[in-house]
């Protein structure tokens, strides 16, 4: 077994098991599965059906454009494996907000990253990606590698415990990639040849136009 996601991480069981998990769409057992991998979790604003993120009931002249899956506040709060279930069950539509401590997240417009996730299948090169509609991807690399991307202009880092990512199933938020066992984190700079050469055709088609 090779999951290094998390140090702490409670692998009673079936690792397997944990990880079909993540594939399912109850928020309490996906929460209660990155809780078993060592993340921690905390719970983010709601989205709900017809009168969308219950962040607009401040009174914001903005609209929400990540219903349900971004924090409450400023600073991400993590809850206890017991507080999971009953903090989830009495919010519907939260999202599960995972602080940047067990990796790095590299958040990337949608059409790159998925076209750095098909040269990255190519090679066999395992990157846990996840979605969000049809806007961004993010890319889970190893903690302290993205840095190595911080150059890079249409690359987004996320690294450390004041940086967040919004993970299944909060709302839009889908996996393309999920973790898998037996594959550890890439670094990003195994990562940074295949956004080099994406970015690189895509700059050349943008010239055509």
């Amino acid at each position: 077994m090779t999951i290094t996601y998390g140090s702490e991480a409670d692998t009673r069981g079936d690792m397997g098991e944990i990880l079909h998990v993540l594939h399912g769409r109850d928020t309490v057992e996906c929460a209660t599965a990155y809780d078993r991998l060592g993340w921690p979790v905390a719970i983010g604003h709601r989205n709900r059906t017809g009168s969308g993120c219950t962040c607009q009931d401040t009174g914001s002249a903005t609209a929400c454009v990540t219903p349900g899956a971004h924090p409450v506040g400023v600073d991400v709060q993590p809850l206890g494996a017991n507080e999971l279930a009953a903090a989830f069950e009495s919010a519907p539509g939260a999202g599960v907000i995972v602080p940047c401590t067990h990796w790095d997240a590299l958040v990337v417009a949608h059409a790159i990253g998925m076209a750095v996730m098909v040269r990255a299948d190519a090679a066999r090169l395992h990157v846990p990606c996840l979605t969000s509609g049809h806007a961004t991807a993010t890319l889970l690399v190893a903690p302290g590698t993205g840095a190595l991307l911080a150059d890079c202009p249409q690359v987004e880092v996320r690294s450390g415990p004041d940086a967040w990512v919004a993970l299944p199933p909060s709302y839009g938020v889908r996996w393309d990639t999920a973790p898998a066992e037996d594959q550890p984190l890439p670094d990003s700079g195994a990562v940074r040849p295949h956004l080099a050469q994406v970015l690189k055709i895509a700059s050349a088609d943008r010239a055509q136009w």
